[in-house]
C-alpha cells in the first residue's frame, strides 16, 4: 500500500496533472485509514491482555507500571531537570548571548 502511495506520488511529480493528485490523495487517505485501524487493533489487544492479567498472575501489569516509573526510556538515560536549573541554565544562556551581541556591536561601532 505505501509502495503504491510512493509511485503515485513521484508520478504526480513529473506529471502534475489533476487526476494523479487525486489518485494520489486517495491513497494517502486509505494508508491513513489502514494505519488507524492497525494501531486501533493493536491498542485493543494490548489493553485486553492487561486487563487479563489484572484478573490472574499481574506479571505483565506490573512489568507496564514498572516502566512508566523508569527514568531510563527506550535505553536514552533521562535526567529531569529540575526547574530552579533549567530557570539558572536559560538565564545564564541570555546572558551569554546578550554580552556577545553588546560586544560584537561596539566591535562594528569602531
Amino acid at each position: 500500500m505505501i509502495e503504491n502511495k510512493k509511485k503515485a506520488y513521484l508520478q504526480y511529480l513529473t506529471t502534475r496533472s489533476e487526476t494523479n493528485k487525486l489518485e494520489y490523495k486517495r491513497l494517502v487517505a486509505n494508508v491513513t485509514r489502514e494505519t488507524r485501524k492497525i494501531k486501533r487493533q493493536f491498542w485493543e489487544t494490548f489493553v485486553s491482555r492487561i486487563e487479563h492479567d489484572l484478573h490472574g498472575r499481574q506479571i505483565n501489569a506490573y512489568k507496564i507500571i514498572g516502566n512508566l516509573n523508569r527514568t531510563e526510556k527506550d535505553n536514552l538515560r533521562l535526567h529531569p531537570t529540575v526547574e530552579h536549573t533549567s530557570l539558572d541554565y536559560c538565564q545564564k544562556l541570555w546572558t551569554k548571548q546578550f554580552n556577545d551581541n553588546t560586544t560584537e556591536g561596539k566591535r562594528a561601532k569602531l
